[in-house]
């Protein structure tokens, strides 16, 4: 929940066909609102569980006191003890006030980002969560259906983030139980790690004049002590160990048998196409009726009819696709002279599922490419039945993603000099304070020849074992330096460069092969361990496994937390205190806000 905001492009200057087609969409959204019964379903606990147990030490340590001091030892919420459903563990209040108020300051904090950049999540920063409504509206930026809140009636925040918190207490105590009974535990690192960020925490009291237990009650809620937030911590460590191992047993357990039931079943959710595309809208013009009625549907038929002949005024230009692109290009001239909408990348769609297809355009769109009579360099005008109307063009036919979904890879860096074979720096600091390379040709091919001589050393003896201590004795990369350079999982995630990455993932690669790669870190001399599969079959087998962990992990997590009543008495006792905390909160907030305002 709440972990992404999306920054807004400007729209000040949209066109008359961007307009309408928000127009159309919203009242389709409307429409489609009146009959909808059920929201999407929740983003799971085990996408936010993990995430609040990192994040939680580190506000403990930066946040500033912001309450009164408290006489009251808190022995209800460390007593009282909640039952979970097919789980030995129980809940107590302390660890919902612990969760409740990490959701909260999650919540706040993704909806001040949202102010900041003129957006609304929904939910009022000046307000504590039980005096505010939750409807159908702020499902989206939450994440939790109405449904799953169970039968409580004019559901407020508080039930939602009270919902939140009992199922990510629920998924780590069941992880961490059935963790410990296949013996799992935590490393030393990990438990030194734990200890580490409370002699943190620790000193961050004492800098404050309290003790450690006062100074996380004040920070985190009544009753939370130190024993209790390790043992989360700790529990939630070992939670993902179990539901590690739970998705590699359960991808073990797949078969070659298993895989090709499931693709030829559902062929669609994994073959990809390539195609061009591009879009007509209805332009309604600067004066059309906004009220809705006869005249505004006229007005709306009529711009569709008028989409649809430019579309196929387009199609009768195309013949392959240069001519496409070039048709694209003079209709994008047309509306703006001076675009620099590039014809080519903007019609293009690559290595794309039926899914994808839909969710870009239309289904129209997707029923027409993945249509089994399709030959590569049809076209067609399809109407997307939402407004649009869509030029397109079979590029390839639907097919096997057979490219690496990731690979391990062993390399060795030869790095770029400090300075240039001519003594001139190879980088500098520009005006504001950006790295800008100087690097010239000659160091550069000195810095190649460097790596190309160790390829040829390596070559003399080409086996992996070689490589891998060629690295540890050359490599200037001193994250592989030790593991003999070598790189697991590489993908085409942005985590490594792109060369580094094109390489690594380059479908026609094979075991043993060698090459020097240039980033703009200096050269790197490339070994091809293996593939750890292709992505179609990575996405079928992701498919099967995945189906299986929701039948034995998510539905016993879901149903033991829709077992709880989150509007039981003990919980709204505890969380009556815990808005009050919060309401400190927000009133010291809003007093610094103002502060400096003045």
């Amino acid at each position: 929940m709440f972990e992404k905001v999306v920054f807004p492009m400007e729209n000040n200057n949209k066109t008359q066909a961007e307009l309408y087609r928000e127009e159309r969409k919203e009242r389709l959204a409307k429409a489609a609102a009146k009959n909808a019964k059920r929201s999407p379903k929740s983003i799971k606990a085990s996408k936010t569980a993990k995430k609040v147990i990192s994040i939680v030490l580190a506000v403990v340590i930066a946040f500033g006191a912001v309450a009164g001091v408290l006489n009251f030892f808190d022995v209800p919420q460390k007593a009282v003890k909640i039952s979970i459903d097919g789980i030995k563990s129980k809940i107590s209040l302390a660890e919902i006030n612990y969760f409740y108020f990490q959701t909260w300051s999650q919540a706040y904090s993704t909806a001040m980002q949202y102010e900041q950049y003129g957006m609304s999540s929904g939910f009022d920063c000046t307000q504590t969560p039980d005096k505010q409504e939750y409807t159908e509206d702020h499902v989206q930026f939450a994440g939790v259906a109405l449904e799953e809140l169970g039968d409580i009636e004019n559901p407020t925040w508080e039930d939602v983030f009270t919902y939140s918190a009992v199922s990510q207490l629920v998924y780590i105590k069941y992880g961490a139980e059935k963790a410990k009974e296949a013996g799992l535990k935590l490393t030393e690192d990990e438990e030194k790690e734990i200890d580490q960020q409370f002699d943190e925490i620790r000193a961050t009291a004492k800098q404050n004049d309290y003790s450690l237990n006062r100074w996380l009650r004040l920070q985190l809620g009544y009753g939370v002590t130190e024993k209790m937030i390790k043992d989360i911590t700790s529990d939630s460590h070992l939670a993902e160990k179990y539901y590690e191992k739970v998705t590699e047993d359960a991808r073990n357990a797949v078969t070659d048998e298993m895989i090709k039931e499931e693709y030829a079943a559902n062929k669609d959710n994994y073959d990809i196409v390539d195609l061009r595309v591009y879009a007509f809208s209805p332009d309604l013009g600067s004066n059309h009726t906004h009220e809705e009625g006869e005249d505004h549907e006229k007005e709306h038929e009529a711009a569709e009819a008028k989409a649809k002949a430019n579309a196929e005024a387009f199609l009768k230009k195309v013949t392959d696709e240069k001519s496409f692109i070039a048709a694209a290009k003079a209709d994008i001239l047309s509306k703006d002279n001076k675009s620099t909408k590039d014809p080519d990348s903007t019609t293009l769609l690559e290595d794309k599922v039926y899914a994808q297809v839909t969710a870009t355009y239309s289904e129209e769109v997707s029923k027409w490419a993945f249509d089994d009579a399709r030959k590569a360099g049809d076209t067609a005008v399809v109407d997307g039945g939402n407004g649009e109307f869509y030029v397109v063009m079979m590029k390839t036919l639907p097919a096997k993603d057979t490219s690496s979904y990731s690979s391990d890879i062993r390399h060795i860096l030869i790095q770029f000099p400090e300075k240039n074979t001519d003594g001139t720096p190879t980088s500098s600091k520009d005006e504001e304070g950006k790295t800008v390379t100087n690097i010239t040709d000659e160091t550069k091919k000195a810095t190649k020849d460097k790596a190309q001589k160790i390829l040829d050393e390596y070559l003399k003896n080409p086996t992996e074992d070689n490589f891998a201590k060629l690295a540890k004795e050359k490599t200037e990369d001193p994250g592989s330096k030790e593991n003999g350079g070598l790189y697991e999982g590489v993908m085409n995630d942005g985590k490594y460069v792109k060369s580094f990455t094109d390489w690594s993932i380059d479908a026609s690669r094979k075991p043993g092969d060698t090459g020097i790669v240039e980033t703009e870190y200096g050269y790197h001399i490339m070994y091809y361990v293996k593939s750890t599969g292709t992505k179609w079959e990575t996405a079928v087998i992701t498919a099967i496994s995945g189906a299986e962990i929701e039948e034995t992990v998510a539905n016993v997590v879901d149903d033991a937390t829709k077992a709880i009543d989150i509007d039981s008495v003990f919980i709204n006792w505890t969380l009556k205190r815990e808005n009050d905390h919060i309401a400190n909160i927000i009133v010291n907030n809003l007093g610094s806000h103002a502060g400096h305002n003045h």
